[in-house]
């Protein structure tokens, strides 16, 4: 409940209701106080609704100060019951979420990506089914090659990651190295014959996928990445990098 009470305080616009701004007038009007932080009734009720939170805001801030610099029973209790203000407003906001979302069930993420621990197996099973689906495509249609620095120890610490990724995936990698030193865990690299240049390759290491029809090629990764993020990788690349969210 604490940061939805920091969110209110900072910025929402729509929680300084009309009966909030007239309980501020009647409860909290004090003569030392400057004319726009306490008038009454003269404050119009369809006073625009920014005004309205920023001098709430600053209202709340300004007790909160008092309270500090100047510590008593009154100055206190004026803080503490603008403060109780925002919790309620906070609340009721919290509520009226949860309503919105029985009423508008295509707004809850929940429905897509459950955020409950119990469901987390689920989750990451379909989240593997949808990425192996998504490698397996895309091996189809494209020739996947890693580029890679024999000599470099962050090639080589990938080049483990590749092995064991297409070992899982049964995926077959073309293994290039562009400084001719192979990796031993890649005995059947080949020997950068200029691909790289033509490719238009200048970073290392890289994983490409590469369109043996029009001989264009599409970038899954450049530097060190984990067998997980490559996977995940593999599926924003297939979708254009669409959001799942």
């Amino acid at each position: 409940m604490s940061f939805i009470v920091t969110a209110l305080l900072m910025c929402p616009p729509a929680l300084a209701s009309d009966a909030g701004w007239q309980w501020y007038n009647e409860t909290h009007k004090r003569p030392t106080e400057e004319p726009s932080a306490s008038a009454p009734s003269s404050q119009p009720a369809s006073q625009d609704i920014m005004e309205k939170l920023t001098t709430l805001q600053q209202a709340t801030k300004r007790a909160m100060y008092e309270a500090i610099l100047y510590p008593n029973v009154e100055n206190f209790t004026r803080y503490f019951r603008l403060q109780n203000y925002w919790t309620q407003q906070a609340g009721l906001f919290s509520m009226s979420a949860k309503k919105a979302m029985l009423e508008h069930p295509e707004l809850d993420y929940n429905l897509q990506h459950s955020h409950y621990n119990g469901t987390v197996r689920n989750q990451l099973a379909a989240d593997f089914t949808e990425q192996r689906r998504a490698i397996e495509s895309l091996a189809q249609r494209y020739g996947v090659m890693f580029f890679y620095r024999g000599q470099d120890p962050i090639d080589g610490q990938l080049a483990e990651v590749i092995k064991n990724f297409r070992d899982s995936y049964h995926l077959s990698v073309i293994p290039v190295s562009v400084d001719g030193i192979v990796n031993p865990l890649l005995p059947d690299s080949r020997p950068d014959a200029g691909q790289a240049a033509r490719l238009g390759i200048r970073h290392f290491p890289a994983l490409m996928l590469a369109d043996p029809k029009s001989g264009s090629v599409k970038p899954v990764s450049y530097g060190f990445i984990s067998g997980d993020d490559l996977a995940k990788q593999f599926l924003n690349v297939s979708t254009d990098f669409s959001p799942n969210f």
